[in-house]
Order: structure tokens, then sequence, then C-alpha cells
């Protein structure tokens, strides 16, 4: 597959990466998401938010959501974090996290 898509992480993700070391199955997971994520930018995942550009991934098995905006004028999609699906409660507040940070990016 061609990469097309360039992937910026976040200081969160970073370091959500650094700690990952030690699990390899969600380190290979993680990485054949970012692989899918810059061969077919936003349509990898599912958009979330259409006036910021926010979209989610998933995946089942270990159940995961990663989150990640795209930036149209660069094709950048800029990689915020992963979290565990446990609730649509935790959903809701981490997008909302994501939407304040974005929005306080563009201003």
């Amino acid at each position: 597959m061609q990469k097309r898509f360039t992937l910026i992480f976040d200081e969160v993700m970073r370091e959500q990466l650094t700690k990952l070391a030690e699990t390899d199955s969600l380190r290979i997971l993680l990485s054949k998401l970012f692989d899918r994520m810059e061969s077919l930018g936003p349509r990898a995942g599912k958009l979330v938010d259409s006036q910021l550009f926010l979209y989610e991934m998933k995946a089942k098995s270990p159940p995961l959501r990663l989150y990640y905006r795209h930036v149209k004028e660069t094709d950048e999609l800029w990689v915020f974090e992963y979290e565990m699906k446990t609730s649509e409660k935790k959903q809701k507040k981490t997008i909302g996290k994501l939407k304040f940070k974005i929005q306080g990016q563009r201003e």
C-alpha cells in the first residue's frame, strides 16, 4: 500500500506509546491501524465531528478506540490518543475533551 498521509502524534499519544513497549499484541494492533491510516487517511475511520474533522477508529480484539484529526491542507493526520472501549459515557467524555483541545489549537 502506498503511504499518502503523514501521521503526527500528540503528546498524550507519545506517552501512551512509550508505556506500550511491554505489550506486544497491542503494539502490533496499533501498528496495523497506523499503516491503514497512512494509506487510507480519513477514510480509515468514522467521522465523529464534521466541523473539526475528528475521526475514530475501532478495533474489536482487544477492544480499543483510536482518535485522530485530518488536516486537509497538508494531508496530515494528528493522532491524539487511544483508549480501551469500556462505556459510551467514557467515549463521550474523551470526544468532548478532544474537541476542546482541537478548538484551542485553532484559535
